[in-house]
C-alpha cells in the first residue's frame, strides 16, 4: 500500500462527537499525522464559515473542502482553488418546489449559509439535536424572501441544504416526496448529509472529486489519499480514495463501500483510523 499523504475528514458524525466537539484523541492523532508531513483537512457539507475553530486552530491545517466539494479553499491566504457552483435559475427552480413543503432551505453563498426568516420558528421545532439547532440558528443570515435575495445576489450558490421536520421514527417528513421531485430537476445531484436533511449540488460537485482535485494540485496520487466519513454524501470519497474509511456509526451503504470500518465518532474512530494507516 502507498504511503498516505493526504487525509480528508468529514466533520459531523466523523470528527465531531454528538456534542459537536473534537475529542482530545482525535485532535492528537490529526496533529501527529500533520507532524509526519501528511496534509489533513476537513471535507464537509458545511460552508466555509461553518468550519469549527477548534479544527482550524490545529497547526498545519492548510486546506478545506466545503459545501460537499463545491469549493476548495487554501486557508493560508484565502484563495479559492476550485469552485463548482449552481446556476441561479436552477436554485430558483429548487426553491419554488420547496415552497410547497414545511421545510427550511439553506443556500450557501460565499462560504456562509442563508435561510428564510421562518427558520427562527421552525428549526427549534424540527426535532434536531440541541447542538445542531444551536449551530444552525447562530451561523446563518436570514431573509424575508430567500428567492428574492437569490435573484438580487450576484454570487452563485455553492449548495442548498434542505432541513426537514423529523417524525418519531426519525424519518424526514415529506423527505421521499421532495427527493423524487428534485430528482427530475436537470443538472443537480441530491444526497443525504444527515438524518434531518437533503443536500443539493451541481451534478459534478462531490467530496470525492474535490479531494482528488486537491490531490492533483498537490502532486498526490489517488492511492496516497485516505478519506473518512459516515453519511451518504461521503460515499464517493470513500469509493475514490486509496483508503476509504467508514465510521462505526456510518450508514450501512457507506460501510459496504469502505476499505476499513473504524470505531464510532463517540469512540474516537478518526484517531483509530489515523493510527492504523499513518
Amino acid at each position: 500500500m502507498q504511503k498516505v499523504k493526504l487525509i480528508g475528514l468529514d466533520l459531523d458524525g466523523t470528527v465531531f462527537n454528538e456534542e459537536k466537539k473534537i475529542s482530545k484523541q482525535n485532535r492528537d492523532a490529526i496533529c501527529g499525522a500533520i507532524q509526519k508531513g501528511v496534509h489533513v483537512l476537513p471535507v464537509t457539507g458545511r460552508p466555509l464559515e461553518g468550519l469549527p475553530k477548534e479544527f482550524l486552530d490545529i497547526s498545519g491545517v492548510q486546506y478545506a473542502i466545503t459545501s460537499n466539494g463545491a469549493r476548495i479553499d487554501r486557508l493560508t491566504d484565502g484563495a479559492v482553488l476550485h469552485a463548482d457552483l449552481l446556476p441561479k435559475q436552477t436554485v430558483l427552480e429548487v426553491l419554488d418546489i420547496l415552497k410547497e413543503y414545511p421545510v427550511v432551505p439553506d443556500c450557501f453563498i460565499g462560504g456562509r449559509g442563508h435561510m428564510p426568516e421562518t427558520a427562527h420558528r421552525m428549526i427549534p421545532e424540527m426535532g434536531l439535536s440541541a447542538a445542531m439547532t444551536r449551530y444552525l440558528l447562530t451561523s446563518r443570515d436570514y431573509y424575508p424572501d430567500l428567492s428574492e435575495y437569490i435573484r438580487q445576489e450576484t454570487r452563485e450558490v455553492e449548495k442548498i441544504t434542505i432541513n426537514f421536520y423529523l417524525e418519531k421514527d426519525k424519518s424526514r417528513r415529506y423527505g421521499d416526496e421532495v427527493f423524487q421531485r428534485l430528482q427530475k430537476t436537470a443538472g443537480i445531484r441530491v444526497v443525504t448529509g444527515a438524518v434531518h436533511n437533503l443536500e443539493v449540488n451541481t451534478e459534478t460537485a462531490s467530496k470525492g472529486r474535490a479531494l482528488l482535485k486537491l490531490g492533483q494540485l498537490l502532486g498526490i496520487s489517488r492511492e496516497e489519499i485516505m478519506a473518512c466519513g459516515d453519511a451518504k454524501n461521503d460515499l464517493d470519497m470513500i469509493r475514490l480514495a486509496g483508503v476509504g474509511v467508514a465510521m462505526g456509526n456510518a450508514d450501512d451503504e457507506v460501510k459496504r463501500q469502505a476499505d476499513f470500518i473504524t470505531r464510532t465518532n463517540e469512540e474516537h474512530g478518526v484517531a483509530y483510523a489515523i493510527e492504523k494507516y499513518v
